[in-house]
């Protein structure tokens, strides 16, 4: 065996896994159990942009090595079939060719979305949580067609390398101005409900959630590299929201006093929010009736917080129950599929994301009400706190487990 060779496949399969926006204790669970399974033990560490790994051959020799990882983003089809690819590795174990092919057989398999449905994905989320988040009809079309205006300006400065914060910063202004000048207009009765619609394809909420679960985790390198991204991107909201607002302003004039947010029905809520899910299934590439056990789980995310709600529970808890609710229904669907939970989990989450609250928190800074933004500011992170905290408790609880199981797995196999 060339283990130098072994290495390097491992990293290659870590890499595309991680690209894919795989966890981070997924990725390193990765590492070590292929290795562990070819005879090698190893350590493996990951952050956000780089893999490092260790590990001791069986001949005594030990090898380290780093590999650098860019342009990470959210290909949920792909973490499936790379999680399912390393189920087969350890169970198999062939030869490096054999190995080297399947892997590149997986590569070729993985479902993209052709542009014109990745576009309608833009629609969608922002059309959906308009109405989600009380607007009108009205507001909602214009939200999407912000959507779309924000997904060109998305695709435009990723085809240039844009970093993150400026990327974020040019499609925070570019769906600002447009809701706030279809607003001034008089061609949509709140520009505030189609900007958070349309926020929601920008804010960092997934992002935020999974550093609070990193920290709890013990991935502390990790988990404060995905938190200085959240507060990289969430700068650049509020520089190019509030910029957007302030120069639609000054061309257009102060705005004429917006119709009443809508209250709607709990149904028309779900349909809202299972509309905006649909949307982040063709973003994140989720394929067959897995979009089905993702619309069914945002549905039973927001009734589940709608019952405690009702029931008088404070918003924090009703959002930790919910989110508790969503990371058990997650383990179960990928415990019948096969599949990893995080397919399940992200999507169903999505009613949850706290969007109103960064919008308002941003306008607050733009507006200079400090003790406004400072309210809604910390209001919303401990709702993302409480959805992280949540999640962890009930995978921490399934892995635990996993462990258990294999224990007494094992001890049986050694009577």
């Amino acid at each position: 065996m060339n283990y130098d060779e072994l290495l390097d496949f491992v990293l290659d399969l870590a890499v595309r896994f991680q690209k894919s926006g795989a966890e981070t204790y997924r990725v390193e669970e990765t590492i070590t159990r292929l290795l562990s399974a070819y005879g090698v033990q190893a350590d493996a560490s990951v952050i956000p942009n780089c893999i490092t790994v260790s590990c001791t051959t069986p001949d005594g020799r030990t090898l380290a090595t780093l590999r650098r990882v860019r342009d990470c983003g959210t290909l949920l089809d792909g973490i499936e079939r790379y999680s399912a690819l390393s189920r087969r590795l350890c169970a198999q174990k062939p030869n490096l060719d054999d190995a080297k092919s399947m892997l590149r057989e997986t590569t070729a398999s993985i479902k993209h979305y052709n542009e014109w449905i990745t576009f309608l994905g833009y629609f969608l989320v922002a059309f959906g949580f308009a109405f989600f988040f009380k607007g009108t009809f009205l507001d909602a079309v214009i939200a999407g067609v912000c959507g779309i205006a924000t997904g060109i300006c998305l695709k435009f400065m990723g085809s240039l390398h844009a970093n993150p914060f400026f990327s974020t910063l040019v499609s925070g202004f570019i769906l600002a101005f447009t809701a706030h000048s279809f607003g001034h207009m008089g061609l949509c009765d709140n520009a505030d409900a189609a900007s958070i619609g349309t926020l929601m394809i920008l804010v960092p909420g997934f992002l935020f959630t999974n550093s609070i679960r990193d920290i709890i985790y013990g991935d502390t390198m990790s988990g404060v590299n995905r938190l200085v991204q959240v507060l990289i991107i969430s700068a650049a909201l509020v520089v190019g929201t509030s910029a957007a607002v302030n120069f639609s302003s000054l061309i257009f004039g102060s705005m004429e006093g917006s119709a009443h947010l809508v209250t709607y029905s709990l149904p028309i809520q779900c349909i809202a929010g299972m509309i905006g899910t649909l949307g982040f299934c063709f973003w994140f590439n989720i394929h067959g009736s897995g979009i089905l056990l993702c619309l069914l789980g945002s549905v039973l995310s927001w009734l589940v917080y709608s019952l405690f709600s009702y029931a008088g529970i404070i918003d924090y808890g009703c959002y930790f129950l919910a989110a508790a609710f969503v990371a058990l229904y997650a383990e179960i669907m990928a415990r019948v599929r096969k599949y990893p939970a995080t397919s399940y989990l992200l999507a169903s989450l999505v009613p949850l994301i706290p969007g109103s609250g960064v919008y308002y928190s941003m306008s607050a800074v733009a507006s200079g009400n400090v003790s406004q933004f400072w309210e809604k500011g910390i209001s919303t992170a401990a709702i993302a706190g409480s959805i992280a905290i949540a999640i962890l408790l009930v995978s921490s609880t399934f892995r635990m487990w996993g462990v258990y199981k294999n224990r007494r797995f094992k001890k049986k196999l050694g009577k």
